[in-house]
């Protein structure tokens, strides 16, 4: 015991210097006494709430002495159970904390709480409390067990403040004064927001502000040019003391306060009056004249569905008919499977009821789509570019069985396209080859133009016409002119030297060979006449297959050597497809 007491005395002052500031240490950091919170939290049908509450809060010193920095707080409510302890908030200036319920991914409400310090387990009517302008909060009334709290039920203070905004205090802005005065004092003066060039500045770290003098930090003092504002409250801003809704507000009536219920403006002699809480899913909405309860965007549609107005005047639905496919960009009438940007399908009673409409401004009708496909309009308007055609019939096998006069079609069987006039159908002919050929002086056959015939392009029943026009320069030699398919000479004739002029017709005519379309037969005709030569005609039959391609060849050639020339100036072949109108 001695050497304990005799090791206590030589302990030097020093020693004991540290442990008395490290004892002082340990008593500023005092532990926060927490408030605790259990409730249960209920949805408007019944439904206990299931999801999350993120809790945050700004720094704040308790009211015994402990720091706390701020921070936020995620809890879990599991069956509608909420549970939590925090820091007293009501005796602190300007604390509180902001509760956002969350459930599904998204916020469903917010409330402000003041939570007083209290011994017993506090609800959540106890902790809710509403902001007011500059930061303070009206909080619930001391709850039993509790010390402190607020004057729950009461707004506003005295009728002095006022908010400054943009003033630029006084001061020589020169680069070396760190001395400004404002107009008035900052009340309380954590509300001074101060900005240098647009940056917002600290207190204590940039300036200090004592009464209404502000002193810059070294460093931060403003240059030459450099422009600041002041941002402030003089006073709490209000009305005098009151109750809400109560007798001494001159412009309310007196009601007790129910859950949820609202303070709005309403009636002819407008005054203050309670807006109890509307039914379930019901929204506030204005009608022009007042806040009233009324119908709410219902946002439990199915996925892709269009919400539309119903008969009954609220937002409905038909997913399987008025459908969105947002992924690909598709609007689909009448399924809700859409294969196009917008596809229209015809429902089971569509009937004769047009796909759609197109009318003028004064309501006549420009153009529909009707329910069998066919498209009606006054005019169709199409532009024919080098790369490709405005207009194509895919055509079919056979004419059409219900024609009407007016009609206009392909038949892809045939090669041909064909109208329907005066109760018959009508084949349109065909330009093969329209062209000028070209010249010669050479007394062999020499091939002067040509036109090619595709494979299976004709049948029987078909003709063709060839008009070939020749002109003789000179009248020392007489020439020829024939026609070849292949190397058979379907038609040859001679005229004089003093011919300058001679035009040839040939005509071939197709019919049937044997019992087959394939190949079929053809009976040449031709006629031509000169300037001197007389008329003349020729018959020639020659089997002709269809099935290939073949190449009418327009031949001419001279009778001497003699520096006359022959030249084809123009040759045309027209087909007239089958047809029979009997």
């Amino acid at each position: 015991m001695n050497f304990e007491i005799n090791f206590l005395r030589r302990l030097t002052p020093a020693v004991v210097l540290f442990a008395a500031i490290f004892a002082t240490c340990e008593a500023g950091n005092s532990q926060p006494v927490l408030t605790s919170i259990q409730d249960m939290v209920y949805l408007a049908d019944g439904s206990r709430f299931n999801g999350l509450v993120y809790v945050e809060w700004k720094s704040f010193d308790t009211s015994n002495g402990a720091v706390i920095g701020q921070y936020n707080k995620v809890i879990r409510i599991v069956d509608g159970l909420l549970q939590v302890k925090l820091a007293p908030t009501a005796t602190t200036t300007n604390a509180y904390y902001t509760a956002k319920f969350s459930s599904g991914g998204r916020v469903l409400f917010a409330e402000v709480w003041a939570v007083p310090q209290s011994t017993a387990v506090l609800k959540l009517r106890d902790i809710r409390a509403v902001l007011l302008p500059g930061g303070y909060v009206s909080g619930p009334s001391t709850v039993s067990g509790g010390t402190g709290g607020n004057t729950g039920g009461s707004i506003g203070a005295d009728t002095s403040g006022s908010f400054i905004d943009a003033e630029t205090p006084a001061g020589l802005v020169n680069g070396s004064n760190q001395v400004y005065t404002l107009a008035a004092t900052p009340l309380p003066a954590t509300t001074l927001s101060l900005y240098l060039n647009g940056v917002y500045l600290s207190a204590g770290v940039d300036y200090t502000i004592t009464g209404n003098t502000i002193t810059f930090i070294a460093g931060v003092t403003p240059q030459s040019g450099d422009v600041f504002r002041a941002f402030y409250r003089t006073g709490a801003i209000g009305g005098g003391p009151h109750s809400l809704l109560s007798d001494t507000h001159s412009d309310t009536f007196t009601e007790a306060v129910q859950r949820g219920d609202l303070i709005v403006g309403q009636g002819a002699t407008t005054k203050w009056m309670r807006l109890p809480l509307g039914t379930a899913n019901r929204c506030l909405v204005s009608n022009g004249l007042d806040a009233v309860w009324n119908a709410c965007l219902f946002t439990g549609f199915t996925s892709g569905a269009v919400p539309f107005v119903s008969s009954s005047a609220i937002l409905a639905q038909d997913a399987s008919s008025f459908f969105w496919d947002a992924t690909n960009k598709r609007l689909g009438l009448g399924t809700n499977a859409p294969t196009a940007n917008l596809t229209i399908q015809a429902s089971g009673s569509q009937g004769s009821t047009h796909f759609t409409r197109w009318l003028s401004s004064t309501g006549a009708e420009l153009a529909r789509m009707e329910s069998d496909g066919s498209l009606v309009a006054q005019r169709l308007q199409t532009t024919t570019t080098s790369a490709r055609a405005a207009w194509r019939d895919g055509g079919s096998g056979g004419d059409p069985t219900s024609k009407q006069n007016g009609d206009f079609w392909f038949n892809n069987a045939q090669q041909a396209r064909k109208s329907y006039e005066a109760g018959q159908t009508h084949p349109l002919p065909q330009v093969l080859c329209s062209v000028a050929g070209g010249s010669t002086s050479a007394t062999a056959s020499t091939q002067l133009g040509s036109c090619t015939i595709p494979a299976f392009f004709l049948d029987a029943g078909d003709r063709l016409e060839v008009i070939v026009d020749y002109e003789h320069t000179g009248s020392a030699s007489a020439f020829t002119a024939e026609f070849r398919t292949g190397s058979t000479i379907v038609w040859s004739r001679s005229f004089s030297a003093s011919d300058s002029l001679a035009t040839v017709r040939t005509f071939i005519g197709l019919y049937p060979s044997g019992l087959t379309a394939t190949p079929v037969s053809g009976a040449w005709s031709s006629s031509s006449f000169g300037v001197t030569t007389a008329l003349a005609g020729a018959l020639t039959a020659a089997s002709l297959d269809n099935r290939a391609a073949f190449t009418i060849s327009m031949r001419g050639s001279l009778s001497t050597s003699s520096g006359d020339s022959l030249a084809i100036r123009n040759y045309t072949v027209i087909r007239y497809p089958a047809q029979f109108n009997p």
